[in-house]
Protein backbone atom coordinates (compact mmCIF):
# COMPACT_ATOMS: atom_id res chain seq x y z
CA UNK A 1 0.00 0.00 0.00
CA UNK A 2 1.28 3.48 -0.86
CA UNK A 3 0.44 6.69 0.95
CA UNK A 4 -0.81 9.98 -0.39
CA UNK A 5 2.22 12.28 -0.67
CA UNK A 6 0.06 15.38 -0.55
CA UNK A 7 -1.65 14.55 2.73
CA UNK A 8 0.52 16.33 5.29
CA UNK A 9 -1.72 18.46 7.49
CA UNK A 10 -3.47 17.79 10.76
CA UNK A 11 -6.91 18.82 9.36
CA UNK A 12 -9.32 15.88 9.43
CA UNK A 13 -6.53 13.53 10.49
CA UNK A 14 -7.48 9.98 11.36
CA UNK A 15 -5.57 7.64 13.63
CA UNK A 16 -2.02 6.62 12.75
CA UNK A 17 -2.87 2.93 12.42
CA UNK A 18 -5.69 3.65 9.97
CA UNK A 19 -3.47 5.85 7.82
CA UNK A 20 -0.37 3.66 7.86
CA UNK A 21 -2.15 0.28 7.70
CA UNK A 22 0.79 -1.60 9.27
CA UNK A 23 0.92 -5.27 8.21
CA UNK A 24 0.33 -7.96 10.80
CA UNK A 25 3.76 -9.42 10.08
CA UNK A 26 6.68 -8.49 7.85
CA UNK A 27 8.79 -11.39 6.57
CA UNK A 28 12.51 -11.11 6.01
CA UNK A 29 13.70 -11.44 2.40
CA UNK A 30 13.45 -15.11 1.40
CA UNK A 31 16.47 -17.42 1.33
CA UNK A 32 15.72 -18.10 -2.34
CA UNK A 33 17.47 -14.78 -3.01
CA UNK A 34 20.71 -16.35 -1.81
CA UNK A 35 21.10 -14.74 1.63
CA UNK A 36 19.73 -15.67 5.04
CA UNK A 37 18.52 -12.69 7.07
CA UNK A 38 18.42 -12.31 10.83
CA UNK A 39 18.52 -9.43 13.38
CA UNK A 40 21.84 -7.67 13.79
CA UNK A 41 23.92 -8.60 16.85
CA UNK A 42 26.52 -6.46 18.58
CA UNK A 43 29.23 -8.86 17.41
CA UNK A 44 28.20 -8.08 13.80
CA UNK A 45 29.32 -4.45 14.09
CA UNK A 46 32.82 -4.82 12.58
CA UNK A 47 31.50 -6.76 9.56
CA UNK A 48 28.55 -4.37 9.10
CA UNK A 49 30.84 -1.36 9.26
CA UNK A 50 33.24 -2.97 6.78
CA UNK A 51 30.42 -3.80 4.35
CA UNK A 52 28.98 -0.29 4.51
CA UNK A 53 32.40 1.27 3.99
CA UNK A 54 33.04 -0.96 0.97
CA UNK A 55 29.69 -0.22 -0.68
CA UNK A 56 30.00 3.52 0.01
CA UNK A 57 33.39 3.56 -1.70
CA UNK A 58 32.20 1.53 -4.69
CA UNK A 59 29.07 3.65 -5.07
CA UNK A 60 30.89 6.95 -4.41
CA UNK A 61 28.17 8.03 -2.02
CA UNK A 62 27.89 11.55 -0.66
CA UNK A 63 27.05 10.37 2.87
CA UNK A 64 29.46 8.22 4.88
CA UNK A 65 28.09 6.29 7.84
CA UNK A 66 29.69 7.20 11.14
CA UNK A 67 30.68 4.90 13.98
CA UNK A 68 27.96 6.66 15.99
CA UNK A 69 25.33 5.34 13.56
CA UNK A 70 26.75 1.81 13.91
CA UNK A 71 26.50 2.19 17.69
CA UNK A 72 22.85 3.24 17.28
CA UNK A 73 22.22 -0.02 15.40
CA UNK A 74 23.68 -1.96 18.32
CA UNK A 75 21.56 -0.11 20.89
CA UNK A 76 18.44 -0.88 18.88
CA UNK A 77 15.27 -0.05 20.76
CA UNK A 78 17.14 1.15 23.83
CA UNK A 79 18.80 4.18 22.22
CA UNK A 80 17.57 7.75 21.89
CA UNK A 81 15.98 6.71 18.59
CA UNK A 82 14.66 3.21 17.94
CA UNK A 83 16.81 1.52 15.30
CA UNK A 84 16.02 -1.98 14.04
CA UNK A 85 18.60 -3.65 11.77
CA UNK A 86 18.79 -6.94 9.91
CA UNK A 87 21.76 -8.51 8.14
CA UNK A 88 21.95 -10.98 5.26
CA UNK A 89 24.52 -13.78 5.38
CA UNK A 90 25.84 -15.93 2.56
CA UNK A 91 26.71 -19.64 2.87
CA UNK A 92 30.06 -18.78 4.47
CA UNK A 93 28.20 -16.64 7.02
CA UNK A 94 29.65 -13.44 5.65
CA UNK A 95 27.45 -10.36 6.02
CA UNK A 96 26.61 -9.22 2.47
CA UNK A 97 23.60 -6.99 3.07
CA UNK A 98 22.25 -4.82 5.86
CA UNK A 99 19.02 -2.83 6.24
CA UNK A 100 17.82 -0.60 9.07
CA UNK A 101 14.73 1.32 10.13
CA UNK A 102 15.08 4.28 12.50
CA UNK A 103 12.10 5.85 14.25
CA UNK A 104 13.02 9.39 15.25
CA UNK A 105 12.11 9.71 18.91
CA UNK A 106 14.28 12.79 19.50
CA UNK A 107 11.99 15.57 18.29
CA UNK A 108 12.95 19.05 17.15
CA UNK A 109 12.14 22.19 19.14
CA UNK A 110 8.38 22.63 19.47
CA UNK A 111 8.64 26.07 17.84
CA UNK A 112 9.90 24.66 14.55
CA UNK A 113 6.41 24.14 13.18
CA UNK A 114 4.29 21.30 11.84
CA UNK A 115 7.18 18.90 11.23
CA UNK A 116 8.22 19.06 14.90
CA UNK A 117 5.22 16.84 15.72
CA UNK A 118 5.64 14.39 12.84
CA UNK A 119 5.97 10.65 13.45
CA UNK A 120 9.00 10.00 11.28
CA UNK A 121 11.04 6.95 10.26
CA UNK A 122 14.14 6.81 8.10
CA UNK A 123 15.46 3.77 6.25
CA UNK A 124 18.86 2.71 4.92
CA UNK A 125 20.09 -0.40 3.12
CA UNK A 126 23.41 -1.63 1.78
CA UNK A 127 23.99 -4.63 -0.47
CA UNK A 128 27.38 -5.78 -1.68
CA UNK A 129 27.65 -5.24 -5.47
CA UNK A 130 28.16 -8.99 -6.00
CA UNK A 131 24.62 -9.60 -4.69
CA UNK A 132 22.81 -6.89 -6.61
CA UNK A 133 20.42 -7.51 -9.49
CA UNK A 134 18.76 -10.46 -7.69
CA UNK A 135 15.81 -8.68 -6.09
CA UNK A 136 17.41 -8.27 -2.65
CA UNK A 137 17.05 -4.48 -2.71
CA UNK A 138 13.33 -4.64 -3.44
CA UNK A 139 12.82 -7.30 -0.76
CA UNK A 140 14.68 -5.20 1.80
CA UNK A 141 12.65 -2.11 0.92
CA UNK A 142 9.43 -4.13 1.35
CA UNK A 143 10.60 -5.22 4.82
CA UNK A 144 11.68 -1.68 5.74
CA UNK A 145 8.40 -0.12 4.62
CA UNK A 146 6.27 -2.62 6.54
CA UNK A 147 8.45 -2.58 9.63
CA UNK A 148 8.57 1.24 9.67
CA UNK A 149 4.76 1.34 9.72
CA UNK A 150 4.65 -1.13 12.60
CA UNK A 151 7.30 0.72 14.60
CA UNK A 152 5.67 4.13 14.10
CA UNK A 153 2.32 2.85 15.36
CA UNK A 154 4.04 1.07 18.26
CA UNK A 155 5.92 4.25 19.19
CA UNK A 156 3.16 6.85 18.87
CA UNK A 157 -0.01 4.80 19.32
CA UNK A 158 -2.65 3.64 16.88
CA UNK A 159 -4.91 6.63 17.59
CA UNK A 160 -2.21 9.29 17.24
CA UNK A 161 -3.15 12.13 14.90
CA UNK A 162 0.46 13.08 14.15
CA UNK A 163 1.26 13.33 10.44
CA UNK A 164 3.75 10.61 9.52
CA UNK A 165 6.49 9.96 7.01
CA UNK A 166 9.02 7.33 5.94
CA UNK A 167 12.06 8.61 4.08
CA UNK A 168 15.57 8.02 2.77
CA UNK A 169 18.31 9.82 0.88
CA UNK A 170 19.45 8.27 -2.42
CA UNK A 171 22.47 9.46 -4.36
CA UNK A 172 21.30 11.08 -7.58
CA UNK A 173 23.58 8.99 -9.79
CA UNK A 174 22.11 5.71 -8.46
CA UNK A 175 19.30 5.62 -11.00
CA UNK A 176 18.30 1.98 -10.42
CA UNK A 177 17.75 2.60 -6.73
CA UNK A 178 15.80 5.76 -7.46
CA UNK A 179 13.49 3.83 -9.80
CA UNK A 180 13.01 1.22 -7.08
CA UNK A 181 11.88 3.85 -4.57
CA UNK A 182 9.49 5.43 -7.06
CA UNK A 183 8.00 2.02 -7.87
CA UNK A 184 7.47 1.46 -4.12
CA UNK A 185 5.40 4.65 -3.82
CA UNK A 186 8.04 7.12 -2.63
CA UNK A 187 8.32 10.53 -4.24
CA UNK A 188 11.25 12.92 -4.59
CA UNK A 189 10.66 15.88 -2.28
CA UNK A 190 14.13 17.48 -2.27
CA UNK A 191 17.30 17.42 -4.35
CA UNK A 192 20.33 18.22 -2.22
CA UNK A 193 23.33 19.42 -4.20
CA UNK A 194 26.74 19.04 -2.59
CA UNK A 195 29.05 21.96 -3.39
CA UNK A 196 32.73 22.38 -2.58
CA UNK A 197 35.19 25.24 -2.53
CA UNK A 198 38.87 24.42 -2.73
CA UNK A 199 40.98 26.24 -0.14
CA UNK A 200 43.89 28.01 -1.81
CA UNK A 201 45.39 29.44 1.38
CA UNK A 202 45.55 32.98 2.67
CA UNK A 203 41.78 33.59 2.68
CA UNK A 204 40.88 36.45 5.03
CA UNK A 205 37.81 37.34 7.06
CA UNK A 206 35.60 40.19 5.77
CA UNK A 207 34.48 43.23 7.73
CA UNK A 208 30.67 43.44 7.74
CA UNK A 209 29.02 46.80 7.02
CA UNK A 210 26.19 48.78 8.64
CA UNK A 211 27.33 48.17 12.21
CA UNK A 212 27.22 44.38 12.03
CA UNK A 213 30.00 42.18 13.39
CA UNK A 214 31.02 38.52 13.18
CA UNK A 215 32.26 36.89 16.39
CA UNK A 216 33.33 33.44 17.49
CA UNK A 217 30.48 30.98 18.12
CA UNK A 218 31.55 30.18 21.68
CA UNK A 219 31.68 33.86 22.64
CA UNK A 220 27.86 34.06 22.53
CA UNK A 221 25.62 32.81 25.33
CA UNK A 222 24.05 29.43 24.39
CA UNK A 223 20.61 30.63 25.44
CA UNK A 224 20.77 33.53 22.99
CA UNK A 225 21.65 31.14 20.15
CA UNK A 226 18.82 28.80 21.16
CA UNK A 227 16.32 31.65 20.91
CA UNK A 228 17.72 32.82 17.57
CA UNK A 229 17.58 29.32 16.10
CA UNK A 230 13.97 28.92 17.23
CA UNK A 231 13.06 32.15 15.41
CA UNK A 232 14.93 31.18 12.24
CA UNK A 233 13.59 27.62 12.20
CA UNK A 234 9.98 28.67 12.76
CA UNK A 235 10.04 30.05 9.21
CA UNK A 236 12.63 27.84 7.49
CA UNK A 237 12.31 24.06 7.74
CA UNK A 238 15.32 22.15 6.44
CA UNK A 239 14.74 18.48 5.67
CA UNK A 240 18.38 17.81 6.47
CA UNK A 241 17.75 18.95 10.06
CA UNK A 242 14.44 17.14 10.46
CA UNK A 243 13.98 15.28 13.73
CA UNK A 244 17.19 16.64 15.27
CA UNK A 245 17.29 18.87 18.33
CA UNK A 246 19.43 22.00 18.46
CA UNK A 247 21.85 20.17 20.76
CA UNK A 248 22.16 17.35 18.22
CA UNK A 249 22.74 19.82 15.41
CA UNK A 250 25.51 21.62 17.27
CA UNK A 251 27.27 18.90 19.27
CA UNK A 252 29.82 18.13 16.53
CA UNK A 253 30.60 21.68 15.42
CA UNK A 254 34.16 22.96 15.33
CA UNK A 255 34.10 26.15 17.41
CA UNK A 256 37.23 27.46 15.63
CA UNK A 257 35.33 27.38 12.31
CA UNK A 258 31.86 28.48 13.51
CA UNK A 259 30.67 32.07 13.87
CA UNK A 260 27.78 34.31 14.91
CA UNK A 261 26.70 37.58 13.30
CA UNK A 262 25.61 40.35 15.69
CA UNK A 263 23.83 43.65 15.21
CA UNK A 264 25.12 47.02 16.42
CA UNK A 265 23.89 46.29 19.96
CA UNK A 266 25.76 42.97 20.08
CA UNK A 267 22.63 40.82 19.82
CA UNK A 268 23.06 37.65 17.70
CA UNK A 269 21.11 37.76 14.45
CA UNK A 270 22.79 35.01 12.40
CA UNK A 271 25.00 31.95 12.71
CA UNK A 272 27.08 29.47 10.73
CA UNK A 273 28.01 26.09 12.18
CA UNK A 274 30.86 24.18 10.54
CA UNK A 275 31.91 20.62 11.32
CA UNK A 276 34.87 18.37 10.60
CA UNK A 277 33.43 15.24 8.86
CA UNK A 278 36.12 12.86 10.03
CA UNK A 279 34.46 9.79 8.49
CA UNK A 280 34.87 11.34 5.06
CA UNK A 281 38.48 12.24 5.88
CA UNK A 282 39.17 8.59 6.66
CA UNK A 283 37.25 7.35 3.60
CA UNK A 284 38.65 9.76 1.01
CA UNK A 285 42.03 10.80 2.39
CA UNK A 286 41.11 14.46 1.84
CA UNK A 287 40.66 16.93 4.70
CA UNK A 288 37.47 18.94 4.46
CA UNK A 289 35.08 21.07 6.48
CA UNK A 290 31.31 21.12 6.08
CA UNK A 291 28.76 23.87 6.66
CA UNK A 292 26.10 22.08 8.71
CA UNK A 293 23.81 24.92 9.76
CA UNK A 294 23.37 28.49 8.55
CA UNK A 295 20.64 30.92 9.52
CA UNK A 296 19.85 34.64 9.47
CA UNK A 297 17.04 36.29 11.42
CA UNK A 298 14.29 37.24 8.93
CA UNK A 299 14.52 40.94 9.90
CA UNK A 300 18.20 41.09 8.89
CA UNK A 301 18.23 39.27 5.57
CA UNK A 302 19.34 40.85 2.32
CA UNK A 303 22.29 42.64 3.95
CA UNK A 304 25.15 40.33 2.86
CA UNK A 305 25.36 38.66 6.28
CA UNK A 306 25.21 35.16 4.81
CA UNK A 307 28.19 35.96 2.61
CA UNK A 308 30.06 37.47 5.57
CA UNK A 309 29.49 34.36 7.70
CA UNK A 310 30.51 31.97 4.92
CA UNK A 311 33.64 33.95 4.12
CA UNK A 312 34.55 34.03 7.83
CA UNK A 313 34.25 30.26 7.96
CA UNK A 314 36.33 29.86 4.80
CA UNK A 315 39.09 32.01 6.30
CA UNK A 316 39.10 30.00 9.53
CA UNK A 317 39.21 26.70 7.64
CA UNK A 318 42.04 28.06 5.51
CA UNK A 319 44.02 28.96 8.64
CA UNK A 320 43.72 25.32 9.74
CA UNK A 321 45.27 24.05 6.53
CA UNK A 322 42.17 22.10 5.45
CA UNK A 323 41.88 21.28 1.72
CA UNK A 324 38.25 22.22 1.02
CA UNK A 325 34.91 23.25 2.51
CA UNK A 326 31.54 21.86 1.48
CA UNK A 327 27.83 22.60 1.85
CA UNK A 328 24.57 21.02 0.70
CA UNK A 329 21.92 23.13 -1.01
CA UNK A 330 18.29 22.23 -1.66
CA UNK A 331 18.22 22.82 -5.43
CA UNK A 332 14.41 22.74 -5.59
CA UNK A 333 13.99 25.60 -3.11
CA UNK A 334 17.31 27.45 -2.81
CA UNK A 335 18.22 28.68 -6.30
CA UNK A 336 19.28 32.07 -4.92
CA UNK A 337 21.44 30.41 -2.25
CA UNK A 338 23.06 28.19 -4.87
CA UNK A 339 23.99 31.28 -6.90
CA UNK A 340 25.45 32.92 -3.79
CA UNK A 341 27.71 29.93 -3.12
CA UNK A 342 28.78 29.86 -6.77
CA UNK A 343 29.76 33.52 -6.42
CA UNK A 344 31.90 32.54 -3.41
CA UNK A 345 33.78 29.92 -5.44
CA UNK A 346 31.79 26.76 -4.65
CA UNK A 347 31.17 24.26 -7.48
CA UNK A 348 28.71 21.38 -7.79
CA UNK A 349 29.76 17.86 -6.80
CA UNK A 350 27.52 14.94 -5.80
CA UNK A 351 23.78 15.22 -5.24
CA UNK A 352 21.28 13.32 -3.11
CA UNK A 353 17.53 12.95 -3.58
CA UNK A 354 15.25 12.93 -0.53
CA UNK A 355 12.53 10.32 -1.11
CA UNK A 356 9.55 10.15 1.20
CA UNK A 357 6.09 8.70 1.77
CA UNK A 358 3.92 11.09 3.79
CA UNK A 359 0.57 10.51 5.45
Amino acid sequence: MTLDPLSSTMDGMTGLAERLSPPGSVPYPGEHLGLRFRPMRASDAPAVYSLIRETETMDDTAHRVSTREIADMIEGRHGVDWVETIVGLDRERRICAVASVRVIRSQMLSSVGEDSQRAHATIRAYTHPHWRGRGIGRALLYWQDGRARQMLVDTYGSDSERPSSISNFVDAHMTDRRRMYIAAGFYAKHMFQQMYREIVGGETRPTPKNGYSVVAWDSVAPGDLDALHAEVSSRDINARCFGRSWDALTHSLEMRWSFVACDSSGAPIGYIGVSRPTDRWAATGVSEANIDILGIHPDHRGRSLTSALVRSAIAAVSASGVAKIGVQIDRQHDAQTHSMYEHLGFVDAQAEVFYTINQ
